[in-house]
């Protein structure tokens, strides 16, 4: 595919608001966080929502919602020098809470690099509109646009940046449905239970947060009907290398800005003082 196929294809992404914007993160490494992934299990009772308000008070969270079955799903970030049994403590305190698995999440960690002032130039219009144009970051910066792409370029490839675009899945009759898979890490390894996922369910399946502890996956798909989910979770069973699927249909989650964005943002603060 060409690149102008893709920029259009992005675009139409955007008109129809699947993707409803992009962002810039620090990199793990740089920011010097570890990400974590909780499955609560609650007691199924009417004070869940405000569990949920409760777990999302904590800025360390960035996302928390409900599920089906009577569960939570709880991601967040904390700083590598906080063990993991902070996270934990905290979640196991909170009212309703009956039983919870917490998973370190494998990440792109990336790098340390220590950007020089023309990068952090261009980074802080970037962190305004991670889509601004060459030309107006140049007008902004008082740079050529041929150098404001040579820095861009340093900044894709340093490997101490994140550039996401952000997606709303249930735009339009979609459904985003997860599927917490265990599989048998003796018989696959977690790109061979992706590459299948990809092969068997193309347009479906659309990304997974994987545990850097235990073959677990939590996998997001994206279907036409609520019905199809239990369908699609009986045929990735019968993948022998599988050992377990829940279907979890997730509400509206709770959302907090990432300690990675922060983070970015007090490093442009202190360049711009």
């Amino acid at each position: 595919m060409s690149a102008n196929a893709v920029k259009k294809r992005m675009n139409r992404l955007v008109e129809n608001n699947t993707i409803h914007s992009y962002a810039v993160y620090l990199s793990h490494t740089m920011a010097n966080l570890r990400s974590y992934m909780a499955i609560i299990e609650t007691e199924g009772t009417h004070h869940e929502k405000a569990m949920v308000e409760q777990i999302v008070k904590n800025h360390h969270v960035f996302s928390v919602g409900l599920v089906s079955d009577s569960a939570c799903i709880v991601f967040a970030q904390y700083d590598r020098s906080i063990k993991p049994q902070v996270f934990d403590e905290f979640l196991s305190e909170i009212d309703g809470v009956k039983d919870l698995e917490i998973h370190t999440e494998r990440t792109f960690d990336g790098v340390r690099v220590e950007f020089s002032p023309l990068q952090l130039r261009v980074l802080s219009h970037l962190v305004e509109d991670a889509r601004m144009p060459v030309r107006t970051i140049a007008k902004k910066t008082n740079l050529t646009p041929r150098r404001i792409r040579r820095i861009l370029k340093q900044l894709i490839e340093c490997g101490a940046l994140m550039f996401v675009a952000r997606c709303n899945l249930n735009v339009g009759a979609g459904i985003t449905y997860y599927a917490q898979i265990n599989w048998n890490s003796d018989k696959a390894d977690s790109n061979q239970v992706t590459k299948w996922l990809d092969k068997e369910f193309p347009g479906k399946y659309y990304d997974s947060h994987f545990s850097a502890s235990a073959p677990m996956m939590l996998s997001v798909f994206v279907l036409e009907h609520l019905r199809d989910a239990e369908v699609l979770s009986q045929q990735i069973c019968l993948n022998p290398v599988i050992e377990s699927v829940r279907t979890l249909i997730p509400f509206p989650a709770r959302k907090n800005v990432r300690l990675q964005t922060v983070m970015l943002e007090e490093l442009l603060k202190t360049y711009q003082r």
